[in-house]
């Protein structure tokens, strides 16, 4: 039992800081919460669209880690790792993206 509120505690801790950083990166445009090789080729003009899409990208990452904590701390079902698995497959995609695209 106190295994699963551990669990429960650390994975819920670490989606509102995936969930946290990523506005702050897509809101206010905090590039500085990035490594520098990820921003250094960002022109002034793509910045915002980065910024929305690798906030975005941390968000749904985030989001999806809230979800699992929540499906954890209910039932202690494996579908969570699903529910993982897909947030933080669809939030790395835009991750990467967001670098193809506009880190050039």
């Amino acid at each position: 039992m106190t295994g699963k509120i551990i669990g429960v505690i650390i994975t819920g801790g670490v989606g509102v800081l995936l969930t946290v950083l990523g506005w702050l990166i897509w809101k206010k445009e905090k590039l500085s919460l990035m490594h520098d090789y990820h921003v250094d080729k960002v022109s002034a003009e793509d910045r915002p669209a980065f910024c929305k899409l690798s906030g975005t990208g941390l968000i749904v990452m985030g989001i999806g880690l809230l979800i699992t904590a929540a499906i954890l701390a209910i039932t202690d079902s494996a579908y969570s790792f699903l529910c993982f698995a897909v947030c933080f497959a669809a939030g790395l995609a835009m991750l990467i993206f967001a670098g193809a695209k506009y880190n050039r």
